[in-house]
């Protein structure tokens, strides 16, 4: 729906989404014990990367932040051998069911591509594999 309507920029150009972003990750995920949207707003400043990972995808439309991914390094400690991974990927609820989760997973890939990635790894809670199954990830490993 939106797709075709999208641009993306690397948040490295679009500091102004930062709280946004932020706000977005803490509401989402960040709800924890000594955490604040400040200290996400600290992390997510020391990933403002363009030319090499980590780095954040934003989705765009209209000047609208829809939302946003990362290209991760070594997202989960249990699997130090796998370096880059898709993650991060957030959509504002109001664009959710409009492809923007598609477009941004497909963005990093193409990122990963261009810095010869070689292996793109991500995590997600469902466990049929949901949007990413979709997108032609493959399942290699369940874990809890």
């Amino acid at each position: 729906m939106l797709k075709d309507k999208l641009t993306f920029a690397f948040l490295a150009d679009r500091q102004d989404a930062i709280v946004t972003v932020a706000q977005w990750y803490y509401e989402e995920w960040g709800k924890v014990p000594g955490n604040s949207v400040e200290q996400t707003i600290e992390r997510i400043k020391g990933k403002l990367n363009r030319d090499k990972p980590p780095l954040h995808i934003l989705a765009i439309s209209r000047d609208r932040f829809l939302g946003v991914a990362q290209l991760k390094l070594r997202e989960m400690s249990i699997y130090p051998e796998k370096e880059f991974w898709l993650g991060g990927v957030f959509v504002s609820p109001e664009f959710r069911g409009c492809n923007v989760g598609s477009a941004l997973a497909e963005k990093i890939a193409v990122i990963a591509k261009g810095f010869e990635v070689k292996e793109l790894h991500l995590q997600t809670e469902a466990v049929d594999g949901g949007l990413y199954k979709r997108l032609g990830w493959n399942i290699i490993e369940t874990t809890e």
